[in-house]
């Protein structure tokens, strides 16, 4: 029998333990730097931190989307906001570059299940479940509003392809379609 000790000092029986890291930033150096942080280094749409000579980008940087400020935590995202913090680099004090516009997507890969997440779907008022072609295959499209903002797509790769197009074009999903399991979601592009 093994157990887990706990911050108190208890121990409870377990027969396997799940452990999730990287869920708190590491934001301590900018801490003792005197930058601003709260669940994570704040930054401005150009991933400025408060003191505007020093940019942070990745998992621990809090930036501006949408209205309120969240931490994507993926590759992608840091690659992204790095490749804008370089061309404000390189546009120089007086050069003027574009916001950084996170697209939020995601994977992952658990066995024989893949989950793949456009958007992100924060402050959604109504989902639509929709059966992929494959068995087992699924998505969950979140809507905010009668407007598109992200899908969870597990084992439908259809699905996640086709609503990450329509979101980083701005554009939402008719639902009439969505709801439709026999209607083809290649007409949502066209």
């Amino acid at each position: 029998m093994s157990g887990a000790e706990l911050s108190d000092g208890s121990v409870i029986d377990v027969d396997f333990v799940i452990v999730g890291i990287g869920v708190t930033p590491n934001d301590r150096l900018a801490q003792d730097c005197g930058l601003n942080v709260g669940n994570g280094v704040l930054v401005d749409e150009f991933a400025r931190t408060s003191d505007p000579s020093i940019f942070a980008a990745g998992d621990c940087a809090m930036l501006p989307w949408r209205g309120r400020n969240i931490r994507l935590e993926s590759v992608q995202n840091a690659v992204d906001q790095a490749e804008s913090i370089a061309a404000t680099l390189a546009a120089g004090p007086d050069g003027e570059t574009a916001p950084y516009d996170a697209k939020p997507w995601f994977w992952s890969d658990q066995y024989d299940v893949k989950l793949q997440i456009a958007g992100f779907n924060l402050g959604y008022d109504e989902t639509l479940v929709r059966p992929g072609t494959r068995e087992g295959s699924v998505s969950i499209w979140y809507y905010a509003e009668g407007r598109l903002i992200a899908v969870d797509a597990i084992n439908d790769a259809k699905a996640y392809v086709t609503a990450k197009k329509l979101l980083d074009n701005g554009l939402s999903a008719d639902k009439a379609i969505i709801a439709d399991p026999a209607a083809d979601l290649k007409q949502l592009l066209a």
